[in-house]
């Protein structure tokens, strides 16, 4: 007769093997004889589970525990049992005690972390899931688990290494591949990310998920064209999967397909009409470069007409749950480069915003109603962004956060934007209370509401979608935006629009929903930067004179610039004229098309004439500007960041100063430096200017002394915060 020891080690091996129902027998057997056998007990335990016999399980595990509570796997078990029977708590409480007992019971720790998350306590569950990572470096299903909850949570940059982690790790990893790619999508590393998404897809060539992150980062990376690719790809391998669909439209709406574009939206509709979020990104798309004026009147007529349907479907409740992912991800950033004034549009924009945002948080729709100053002398000024660092809202207003006069204003930053770097750590430095978190509306306006606020600023509305809900909603008595995108925000619920007084025209107030708060001069303490050792890109060597350069990237030269281009190019036939390419191989496409034919009826070789310049690292692209004889601004929306740098490297510009504070940035500089002359509304001036400035070497050099001599008083203009300073006394005075 077989001794318990063997029955024992036949047991585990029927277990091993899935015969449960022999493995139970054995095991009963064992304990027939030895009724004391603690690992036939448990053993016992886990064949039961293994069959769905949960109470017999639980009972046998627990009889086991009673016998020896040092029995560490009969806690982990026990634990399982809980959870099947529909009793997390219990199963938490279990592995607590198990840990309690044995901290460095790694596996208890990690099914911890996991009941955690599949409770809802994500929180809890990334701490422990950190906790195994610390005692097991190379957990790899802790690192891709906590990879996964930190991006759902929107905090990217901490998830990135775990997810990394996992894929160099485990190389042959399909899904590891993918999640990496998602990530580094999530930050922007598009080119990363299609590489990591290839990398998945040379591994399995049918595998859905890596060709849909692959499309997705092509999409994001400015590759529409291979991302059209991707898409349809993914879209045969799942034909039932409508939002790859969705993101196939998107695609072909990026790569200037306008009208395959349609139509899959159209299917995708059909499918889903409960998705507003189709009407968005079909009835309001616009093109990034447009092939005449017709066309720009064309584009708005459908924009309009694609609002109003819109506006019709917000009257039916039924889809107000998708009403919020739809105004979420939309921004009508392209709206305000057709040089034209889009008030009344932007503030029925603004309408639709408002109402999505206060149906989904209405304990936020009414004014806030405080009394200023009530929390102490210092007046509370928050500030949201998601640009604080080198970018031109970073330079334009970082100084309004970090030179506010801390003895008069306690500021509060809310940014949320990914990449930090000099001016976020500036800014981070100086501010009373800086919180860099993720863009969750519901999560801000809580911690904004609850701060207590005096006035509330927004920097930079309309470069993001989740920006305009938020603003939406009513969180301080006072409520401002500025020009980070010079533009009203169209909504009621901002109050004010705090702008540069040099860039404003007479009539200016018609131009915002807001009321018009004119700060002094340009109304920002612009450092001026310090100067690399400036060079060329290859494609400049030697280039022939007279040498014109437009920085402006291109969704900003409408055909009214091809115009002024084709007759000053008729004037310098010898000239080469260089711009900036984009991201979007469709755009670039469309741009040198239409400027090349307009070159073209002029009579000018425009394949020998134009230079579109590829993506530039900062030195080449000073030294682009500083070589330029002469520097052309876009009409309809001026430079901003482009002018500074243009100012601070000597270059000569001339400006089309339009009707709105958009068309008029660098005239309102130019105005400040001495230079303007340059800056005439007239089509014949900006002529005239260019090509006396590009033809004539003695006007140039005294033009660019001139630009040296005046260009102080643009930069470090200490007195743009104190003017911002007195207008939030007045307006919090006012509250």
């Amino acid at each position: 007769m077989a001794d318990s020891a063997e029955l024992l080690a036949a047991g585990m091996k029927l277990l091993q093997s899935g015969a449960f129902a022999r493995a139970e027998e054995t095991f009963a057997n064992i304990l027939a004889i030895d009724s004391e056998h603690i690992h036939a007990r448990l053993a016992l335990g886990i064949a039961c589970y293994q069959q769905g016999k949960l109470a017999e399980a639980e009972r046998h595990l627990q009889d086991t525990l009673a016998r020896n509570p040092t029995t560490l796997p009969a806690y982990n078990n026990l634990s399982l049992v809980y959870k099947a029977r529909g009793a997390p708590a219990k199963a938490i409480a279990v592995l607590r005690t198990a840990l309690t007992m044995a901290p460095g019971y790694v596996d208890a720790r990690y099914n911890l972390a996991l009941l955690l998350e599949e409770t809802g306590e994500k929180v809890a569950a990334i701490e422990v899931y950190r906790q195994v990572i610390q005692q097991q470096p190379e957990y790899l299903r802790a690192h891709s688990n906590v990879g996964l909850l930190l991006r759902a949570r929107n905090e990217f940059t901490a998830a990135l290494p775990h997810l990394d982690f996992v894929a160099r790790r485990e190389p042959q990893a399909v899904s590891a591949w993918v999640n990496l790619a998602l990530v580094l999508t999530d930050l922007g590393r598009y080119s990363e990310a299609v590489r990591a998404s290839e990398r998945a897809t040379q591994l399995d060539a049918n595998n859905f998920d890596a060709w849909e992150a692959c499309g997705n980062a092509q999409r994001l990376g400015g590759d529409a064209s291979a991302a059209v690719v991707s898409l349809k790809r993914a879209h045969g391998l799942n034909p039932a999967a409508v939002e790859v669909q969705y993101e196939l439209g998107l695609a072909e709406a990026a790569a200037g397909e306008f009208a395959a574009a349609r139509t899959t939206f159209n299917i995708v509709a059909g499918l889903r009409p409960d998705w507003l979020k189709v009407l968005f990104s079909r009835d309001l798309a616009l093109p990034q470069v447009y092939q005449s004026d017709e066309h720009i009147a064309e584009s708005r007529a459908g924009w309009e007409a694609g609002l109003a349907a819109i506006e019709a479907r917000l009257q039916d409740s039924k889809h107000r749950s998708e009403a919020l992912a739809a105004v979420s991800g939309y921004v009508p950033f392209y709206l305000h480069y057709q040089g034209v004034d889009n008030t009344a549009m932007q503030c029925r924009f603004g309408n639709v915003v408002e109402t999505v945002a206060k149906r989904a948080w209405p304990q936020y729709a009414e004014p806030v109603t405080s009394r200023a100053g009530v929390h102490g002398a210092r007046l509370r000024v928050g500030f949201v962004s998601a640009f604080l660092r080198r970018h031109s809202v970073g330079h334009f207003f970082g100084a309004w956060i970090s030179e506010l006069d801390h003895a008069k204003f306690e500021s509060y930053v809310w940014y949320t934007g990914e990449q930090n770097d000099a001016v976020t750590e500036q800014i981070r430095s100086r501010a009373a209370h800086f919180f860099h978190t993720p863009f969750d509306v519901g999560s801000l306006a809580k911690a904004i509401h609850g701060s207590h606020l005096d006035v509330l600023i927004y920097l930079d509305l309309g470069l993001h979608p989740h920006a305009q809900v938020l603003a939406a909603l009513r969180l301080a008595p006072v409520q401002c935006a500025t020009f980070g995108h010079p533009v009203t925000s169209g909504l009621s619920s901002i109050d004010y629009f705090l702008s540069a007084d040099s860039a404003e025209p007479a009539e200016a107030d018609a131009h915002y929903r807001e009321r018009l708060i004119r700060l002094p001069r340009f109304a920002v303490n612009y450092a001026r930067p310090d100067v690399p050792r400036l060079r060329l890109p290859a494609v400049l060597a030697n280039h022939p004179r007279p040498f014109i350069f437009c920085p402006q990237p291109i969704f900003k030269l409408l055909p009214h610039f091809d115009r002024l281009v084709t007759r000053i190019a008729r004037e310098l036939p010898g000239c080469r004229i260089a711009f900036m390419q984009s991201m979007w191989p469709t755009a670039n496409s469309a741009f040198l098309t239409r400027i090349s034919a307009a070159l073209r009826t002029a009579g000018v070789d425009a394949e020998r004439m134009l230079v579109m310049l590829p993506i530039m690292a900062y030195d080449e692209y000073l030294g682009t500007l500083q070589a330029a004889d002469v520097v052309l601004d876009s009409s309809g929306f001026s430079g901003g960041n482009s002018s500074f740098d243009a100012i601070n490297v000597g270059a000569a510009i001339v400006t089309h100063r339009g009707t709105m504070l958009r068309a008029r940035q660098t005239a309102a500089l130019l105005d400040l430096v001495g230079l303007g002359e340059f800056a005439s509304g007239r089509d014949e001036d900006y002529v005239a200017s260019s090509i006396a400035i590009a033809s004539d070497e003695t006007t140039r050099r005294e033009v660019r002394e001139r630009m040296r001599v005046g260009s102080k008083a643009v930069f470090d203009d200490d007195g743009a915060v104190r003017g911002l300073e007195a207008a939030l006394l007045r307006l919090i005075g006012n509250s």
